[in-house]
C-alpha cells in the first residue's frame, strides 16, 4: 500500500507546509476577549485552508482573555490594511466594547465592507460594526446589551445564535463556538 503522506511538503523541522488560500484578520481587544470562540473560529478557518493573523491595540504586551489565557498577537492595528486579507473578524467578549471607538478598528471594518470582504463578530464585538456604520439593512444577531446601537445604525436584528447575511457573519454571545466558526468557513471568499 502506498504511503499517502508522500505528497506533503515539510519544512526543515519536519512540520508540514500548508498553502493557505487566503488570510483573515482577527482583531482582538487588549483584554477580556472571548478566547474560546476565537479558537473555534481560527480552527474552522484553518480547516478550509484559510490562515489568520491576529492584531490588537497592544503589541509589546500579551493580551489577556476573559478566562485569563494570555495571547501574543502578530501585529498592531494601526499598521494594517485590508488589501492583503479576505476578511476581518472582530473578536467578542466584554473587552470588545473598547474597540467601538478605536479609529483603526473602524477603518479596517469599513475597508472590508467597501471591498465586499467577510466581516465577522460575536457578542459585544457586533457593536463595533454599528460604530463603523456598515450595518444598514444587514440582518445581524446581537446580545440584548448591544441591540439598541445596532437598530439605531439600521441593522435588522434577529434572534438566532449565528446569522449570515451577505458577507456578514455574527454570533449572539460566547456560546456560539463551533457554529460561528463553521459559518465563517462557509462564508469566507477565497
Amino acid at each position: 500500500m502506498a504511503d499517502q503522506d508522500t505528497d506533503k511538503r515539510l519544512d526543515q523541522d519536519g512540520v508540514e507546509i500548508i498553502d493557505y488560500l487566503s488570510t483573515v484578520l482577527l482583531i482582538l481587544p487588549p483584554s477580556e476577549f472571548d478566547e474560546q470562540v476565537m479558537r473555534c473560529a481560527r480552527s474552522s478557518l484553518e480547516t478550509v485552508h484559510i490562515a489568520t493573523r491576529s492584531v490588537s491595540t497592544e503589541y509589546e504586551e500579551m493580551v489577556i482573555g476573559r478566562l485569563q489565557d494570555e495571547f501574543l498577537v502578530e501585529g498592531v492595528l494601526k499598521d494594517e490594511s485590508m488589501a492583503d486579507y479576505s476578511g476581518v473578524v472582530v473578536v467578542g467578549g466584554e473587552g470588545a466594547k473598547a474597540l467601538c471607538t478605536d479609529a483603526d478598528v473602524i477603518r479596517l471594518v469599513q475597508e472590508a465592507a467597501q471591498a465586499g470582504k467577510l466581516i465577522g463578530a460575536w457578542g459585544e464585538a457586533v457593536e463595533v460594526l454599528a460604530s463603523a456604520g456598515v450595518v444598514a439593512g444587514v440582518k445581524l444577531t446581537v446580545p440584548a446589551s448591544c441591540r439598541e446601537a445596532l437598530v439605531k445604525a439600521g441593522a435588522k436584528v434577529g434572534s438566532r445564535q449565528v446569522m449570515t447575511s451577505g458577507n456578514f457573519v455574527t454570533g449572539y454571545d460566547s456560546t456560539v463556538g463551533m457554529r460561528f466558526g463553521k459559518a465563517l468557513a462557509q462564508a469566507v471568499p477565497v
